[in-house]
């Protein structure tokens, strides 16, 4: 709460402690007049402690906000603020309430005013002190809890920053094979298949069987473009 606000209570409440009014018989609804006055007085000064105590509480939610980086710590600091506000808003209304049923007290007294008249006046300015005080209240309530709040985020440690693992792949298994050497079909007839009969096998010749023509190279080891029956030894 800022000085000036807080100079301005303070006589506002020690007009109202004042209560000036000279001392003679005074009738009921002066009496009446003087408690209410003195009923604002009390409540515009707990209104003015709710207002403090919500002003600490902005502070130090404003102060653990400043040593964190949470953006949680620092919205708590701008409630407790906003409620500080509200407080001391709420403590200067109860204030100048209080003043006002001290007046009407002290012109009913100084024949001033029809004593109903500042009764009444008296009464309604408690009213509105009590309402003022309970905003006040509500706010430092208020200003408290968003101050712990405040605390409690500057005080958390940072999130964990969340890892992916890739799953666990498969080994592959790679097989070494021959150059056009595939699986298939490896019985031939070897005399049926050798339409000039001598003895080799040409391409053309092995081009009946799927296998043995997608595995000539493989077989045909001297590289001689055909293959003999000792080539295919080794394959069948």
């Amino acid at each position: 709460m800022k000085t000036a606000k807080k100079t301005a209570i303070s006589i506002a409440l020690a007009a109202a402690f004042g209560l000036s009014a000279p001392a003679f018989a005074q009738t009921a609804e002066q009496q009446q007049a003087q408690r209410d006055s003195k009923a604002a007085a009390e409540v515009a000064q707990q209104a003015s402690a709710n207002a403090q105590t919500a002003e600490a509480a902005a502070q130090s939610a404003n102060a653990s906000a400043s040593q964190s980086a949470s953006a949680d710590a620092a919205a708590n600091a701008t409630v407790a603020s906003d409620s500080a506000a509200q407080a001391s808003a709420a403590a200067s209304i109860a204030a100048g309430a209080a003043g006002a049923a001290n007046n009407a007290f002290n012109e009913s007294g100084a024949g001033q005013a029809q004593t109903k008249q500042a009764s009444d006046v008296a009464e309604g300015a408690k009213t509105i002190a009590e309402a003022a005080n309970a905003t006040a209240g509500e706010a430092a309530v208020g200003a408290q809890v968003a101050a712990q709040a405040a605390q409690d985020a500057a005080a958390a440690p940072p999130p964990m920053q969340s890892t992916t693992v890739p799953p666990a792949q498969a080994p592959v298994t790679v097989n070494s094979l021959p150059p056009d050497s595939v699986v298939g079909e490896y019985k031939i007839d070897f005399a049926a298949m050798d339409k000039n009969g001598d003895g080799n096998l040409s391409r053309a010749e092995a081009s009946s069987n799927a296998t043995l023509t997608a595995e000539f190279r493989a077989v045909d080891v001297n590289n001689n473009g055909r293959l003999s029956r000792d080539e295919l030894k080794g394959w069948m």
